[in-house]
């Protein structure tokens, strides 16, 4: 019977041990996946007294290769980030409870541990959960009190209060900070489970050999992350649990270039690449012996409004300064973060286009290494995900 493709399922689990499958740990609700076990074919073409050039077919060794196209959704990210770029280094979230109840409209809360200033949090838990940012230091001495607002900008004397009432002893949490950079020990590898409607099938050693960040004001924020993995095994059923939280939107990138920031950008595609090889070796199997990640590339598109020429210059007077793009999500939506730096960018292409109705400009750029970033570049999510990835 003909399926619905959308009843299709996919799953990953970081490897304890790398090349052992695991059941899924996340789900990954993909706009886009192309997956495909790829075989070496084999030909004899030897001359054997006939017309005919191939005289037999045989199935050499094989991996399988990957493409997925998701929503940037906050908590999914760092599985790609930490995949790509090298360890996450967990900066722990504060955590805490409300010393007091509040009413719906209160501008602050007392809790029993300070909370750090101008950070987002959550508050309460299931239907009662809500969000918002402290406006300044805590007071107090125990209870400690912060003065909240549900909307960034919105401070002071204009904050804007909180929807729900929440009883005391509610939970109280901030984020949690993920930093990925590159390191010397060896990269993860994932198990990666899918559900094609028909059967569950898994791979096993998948690494992540691309991750491409697309940023347009216009949209949602999108990834496509390529894996190289073993070849395919026929696999129980498993369940999957997929993200709860909204992804990142275009229109609240801000970006950075040289220390100042602007606000001409329109859109900015970043790719982090490894090259990878699955191995075949004496083995004596038909799959690989390992699937081998190479060095760090960082490269990135840039298109802004042309309206002076700050960001020319950087092109022009080879200006290797830091470039970092943000992204925020409002704080009623959970207000998770993620920012991605080139603390020594190499910005190598820049062109005027008069091709719309105003001028635009497109710029090329690759991070370079540096100490700041441990290599080209570092990215920064956070997040209410209280492990490391």
């Amino acid at each position: 019977m003909t399926q619905i493709s959308r009843l299709a399922t996919l799953g990953l689990a970081k490897e304890s041990t790398a090349g052992t499958w695991l059941a899924p740990t996340a789900g990954i609700p993909f706009t886009k996946g192309d997956y495909e076990d790829m075989y070496t074919e084999l030909k004899d073409e030897s001359y054997r007294g006939n017309d005919t050039i191939l005289q037999g077919m045989y199935q050499g060794v094989a991996h399988a290769e990957w493409q997925l196209d998701v929503l940037a959704y906050p908590d999914l990210l760092g599985h790609f980030l930490t995949g790509i770029i090298g360890p996450d280094t967990v900066t722990p979230a504060t955590a805490t409870t409300l010393s007091a109840s509040t009413t719906a409209g209160a501008t602050s809360v007392q809790t029993s541990v300070a909370l750090p200033a101008s950070t987002v949090i959550r508050i309460d838990t299931a239907a009662n959960t809500e969000y918002a940012w402290t406006d300044g230091t805590a007071t107090g001495v125990g209870p400690y009190t912060s003065n909240v607002t549900t909307v960034l900008g919105k401070t002071g004397a204009n904050r804007v209060g909180l929807s729900l009432a929440h009883a005391s002893s509610a939970a109280v949490t901030t984020t949690t900070t993920h930093t990925f950079k590159q390191a010397t020990t060896p990269l993860p590898t994932y198990s990666l489970t899918l559900y094609d409607t028909t059967q569950t099938v898994s791979c096993s050693y998948c690494r992540v050999s691309d991750l491409q960040l697309k940023i347009d004001p216009k949209g949602a924020v999108t990834a496509s992350v390529k894996y190289t993995s073993f070849p395919s095994v026929i696999q129980s059923a498993q369940t999957e649990t997929f993200s709860t939280f909204d992804p990142l939107l275009g229109w609240s990138w801000s970006m950075t270039n040289a220390g100042a920031s602007s606000t001409r950008g329109l859109s900015y595609d970043l790719t982090v690449k490894r090259a990878t090889d699955a191995i075949a070796s004496s083995d004596g199997t038909q799959t690989p012996r390992e699937v081998f990640a190479g060095p760090i590339e960082a490269d990135g598109t840039y298109k802004c409004i042309f309206e002076n020429q700050t960001d020319l210059n950087l092109y022009l007077n080879y200006t290797q300064s830091p470039a970092t793009a943000s992204l925020q999500q409002p704080v009623a939506r959970g207000g998770q973060s993620l920012s991605l730096t080139m603390s020594k960018s190499g910005w190598y292409k820049g062109k005027r286009d008069f091709g719309s109705a105003y001028v635009q400009a497109d710029f090329s750029l690759s991070g370079i290494y540096n100490t700041t970033d441990g290599g080209a570049v570092q990215a920064v999510l956070a997040n209410f995900q209280t492990a490391a990835y």
